[in-house]
């Protein structure tokens, strides 16, 4: 999906830089050394190498996770006009929980090692001891961020623009309530926000490779009107 989307940005003539944070993908390190913090300055070095280049830097994109590291990293860097939010992590906590399901749904039928439960999980995250969860080695420092995340307490600069897009719910083709809510709290306190639904699979959470070719129409369709006010 991130490779359509950057041939379709090509498309209409805007270049498009991927980044794979430290310690994932075919960066340098572990998973078990990503941090935070270090994302952040990942995403710093990143604006600042854009910023360099004909145009600058016309947005941050995030998907899931990656919209609060994005939203964060504004907060600190007039330079980014807008964030495109794929299906955002709102809250953390309940995100990690799920996350930490994983190993345990992935362990339910062994007999050979003790059963586990998310809290036994946090103790030991809290005691300094990283958990792996399907290969990926999450280091206590990483989990306490990603627990601490709230958007609901987010305050988006009045300058930069949010593209909110989320999978329908329903066949109403409406956004959930909840971030409904959370956008109009938003627009209140001066943000500019526009959130739209898409119609596709949940391609982030599926094993398979599944397009969500609706996504992507509506992401060009938005920043190229964002590029081009009328």
């Amino acid at each position: 999906m991130v490779t359509l989307l950057a041939q379709e940005y090509s498309r209409i003539g805007i270049g498009t830089l991927v980044l794979d944070l430290y310690g994932t993908g075919e960066s340098d390190g572990a998973y078990g050394d990503a941090r935070w913090a270090i994302w952040l300055d990942n995403i710093r070095q990143a604006v600042d190498w854009l910023q360099a280049k004909p145009g600058g830097c016309l947005a941050l994109h995030g998907i899931r996770l990656g919209v609060p590291l994005a939203l964060e990293a504004t907060a600190s860097n007039a330079n980014v006009p807008a964030v495109i939010a794929w299906q955002p992590v709102v809250d953390g906590k309940m995100y990690f929980t799920q996350f930490l399901r994983i190993r345990l749904a992935a362990n339910m039928d062994r007999l050979d090692i003790p059963k586990e439960t998310t809290g036994g999980m946090r103790t030991r995250l809290a005691g300094g001891q990283s958990v792996e969860v399907a290969g990926y080695e999450i280091h206590p420092e990483l989990a306490a961020a990603i627990e601490g995340i709230n958007l609901k307490g987010f305050k988006p600069a009045r300058k930069m623009d949010i593209f909110w897009l989320e999978k329908s719910v329903g066949e109403e083709l409406a956004l959930p309530e909840n971030s409904s809510a959370l956008i109009e709290g938003w627009r209140q306190a001066g943000g500019r926000v526009e959130g739209q639904v898409f119609d596709g699979p949940a391609f982030w959470a599926l094993h398979d490779r599944f397009l969500a070719p609706d996504l992507l129409t509506k992401t060009v369709a938005l920043v190229d009107s964002f590029r081009r006010p009328e």
